[in-house]
């Protein structure tokens, strides 16, 4: 299945692959391209028999004989426990792990860990919605600086060494989030402070689950 859907992508984009991640350890039983594979409970649907392993060797297959079509492969949504677990087999170490990362959910030991592997750490929800972005810290700096609360998050991320991933449709914030204040120490340690290890966009559900799998098999 992963050869097949890397060939759809290739074909779709007309252009090469830079990097092709993993989006989760977890596998999911998908009906017609679903992109929200639930039963009827609204239990989503998870495929024990595919380990993750697996997936990894068949990316690994992939980059290997793409003929310079993809260029790199990582994984998303990976613990340092996951991690472990896939480096037992892997071949290729990951070249970049996308996970949740704000001021709010820092993970400096998985920064830490990744980098002692090589493997660059990539934030996703990098400025924690509006949460984040309307703390009286956050909203203290931009005014000092001059800049939006996003612009002071991106810049923290990127004084930590972390790469942020962004979205935006208007053109003005797209020049905003590449021209960033150099943040102070002080003012860099102050965002550092607001760590709470809370999760804003993939949390932990009612049942004691995220898409499936428990804290305990995610990592968390």
């Amino acid at each position: 299945m992963v050869e097949q859907s890397v060939e759809r992508s290739l074909d779709a984009l007309g252009t090469y692959i830079d990097l092709y991640l993993m989006h989760f350890p977890i596998a999911m039983v998908y009906d017609n391209d679903d992109r929200d594979p639930k039963d009827a409970s609204g239990n989503y649907r998870v495929d024990s028999a595919v380990d993750f392993k697996d997936t990894w060797a068949a990316m690994e297959r992939v980059l290997a004989n793409s003929n310079g079509r993809v260029r790199a492969i990582g994984v998303s949504n990976f613990s340092i426990r996951t991690l472990e677990e896939l480096l037992e087999t892997a071949k290729i170490v990951p070249a970049l792990n996308q996970v949740e990362m704000h001021p709010y959910l820092q993970q400096e030991e998985l920064k830490q860990w990744q980098g002692e592997k090589g493997i660059v750490t990539c934030a996703y929800t990098p400025t924690g919605y509006g949460a984040v972005r309307n703390d009286p810290v956050i909203l203290e700096l931009a005014k000092k600086y001059g800049v939006s609360s996003a612009q002071i998050i991106l810049a923290w991320h990127v004084a930590r060494g972390v790469v942020p991933v962004c979205k935006s449709s208007d053109a003005q914030r797209q020049r905003d989030n590449i021209n960033l204040p150099t943040l102070s120490d002080l003012d860099f340690a102050r965002i550092t402070a607001l760590d709470r290890y809370e999760r804003l966009c993939n949390k932990i559900g009612p049942d004691g689950k995220m898409s499936g799998w428990t804290a305990e098999q995610l990592g968390w």
